[in-house]
């Protein structure tokens, strides 16, 4: 089946209040020109509020533009978005894996406040959240037209990845955290599914993490609240210890690879989790009883 072709900009260009509203945004893409060149322009919308801290803290808005079809100058690639969308007046941001050399595609992003300004982007926004395009990259921010680009932000190029690695993002306070010693060999893959568990939206938007506690060997306890129904459930997560991970004795549920690292532990629990949150409300887990605050029972 032959792919549709992006649509035309109109004279005003891409509609960006629409956009933010929730209207539809055309799959193909929208068909610009640089030099004489075609270029297409994808647009998605992202609801950003725990992937940094913004202010005020509701309702903000990332578009993303990815450019492809054509080698561009990443200065250049700033300049068809700016001409395409009404965004001339905010800072914009540009992922790209080498701000020197010319690439057939980037990503450009744009942020909005729940009113529809434009705004900044935090210090600890989540750039590798959106970054589907790269793997290693770095990210540059452009004030104005033909402007300088200012570096704001270079990866972790590694294969196993968590927010908490690099602080990007917001975080739940946990109620009450209790850590295995150390002469165990789990603190380090405690510290990794504390930082994961951790992060808002992690699982899901409406899960907040209240607790976790070490029981006994390898097993912690996850005490967590479903925010809409104030309902809390609890459930128990084996980690693996160092010697485990170094000798590949350690096999989570599923079948899955032999986990190795600590990120790999926790980015995959986190997978995993997300993919019960499909299938059961309470995860798989027992529901408990927290107090009026929220806390989790002792």
């Amino acid at each position: 089946m032959r792919e549709p072709e992006p649509v035309p900009l109109g004279a005003d260009g891409i509609d960006i209040q629409a956009i933010l509203r929730g209207s539809r945004i055309p799959q193909p893409g929208y068909r610009a020109e640089s030099g004489g060149t075609p270029v297409r322009i994808t647009v998605n919308r992202h609801c950003v509020d725990d992937d940094g801290t913004f202010i005020p803290d509701t309702g903000n808005k990332m578009l993303s533009f990815a450019v492809t079809d054509s080698v561009l100058q990443p200065s250049t690639a700033i300049d068809v978005v700016r001409h395409a969308a009404p965004i001339n007046l905010g800072p914009v941001y540009i992922y790209t894996p080498d701000l020197e050399k010319t690439w057939s595609r980037y990503l450009v992003a744009a942020f909005f406040s729940g009113s529809g300004s434009m705004t900044e982007a935090p210090p600890d926004f989540d750039w590798r959240k959106y970054s589907n395009m790269f793997r290693d990259f770095s990210v540059h921010r452009a004030d104005k037209i033909l402007g300088p680009l200012t570096p704001v932000y270079h990866s972790l190029n590694r294969d196993f990845y968590q927010p908490y690695m690099d602080r990007r993002g917001r975080y739940w306070t946990l109620r009450r955290v209790t850590a295995p010693p150390e002469s165990s060999g789990l603190v380090e893959a405690f510290v990794a599914t504390l930082g994961a568990l951790s992060r808002r939206s992690a699982i899901r938007s409406d899960i907040r993490a209240l607790a976790l506690e070490w029981l006994h060997a390898g097993i912690v306890r996850f005490t967590f609240q479903r925010i809409l129904e104030q309902r809390c459930f609890q459930l128990e997560i084996e980690i693996p210890s160092l010697n485990q991970m170094t000798f590949g004795r350690f096999l989570p549920p599923g079948c899955s690879p032999i986990i190795r690292e600590p990120a790999q532990f926790a980015a995959g629990l986190v997978a995993r989790l997300y993919e019960a949150s499909a299938a059961s409300y309470s995860l798989f887990g027992t529901e408990v009883v927290c107090d009026e605050r929220g806390n989790p029972p002792r």
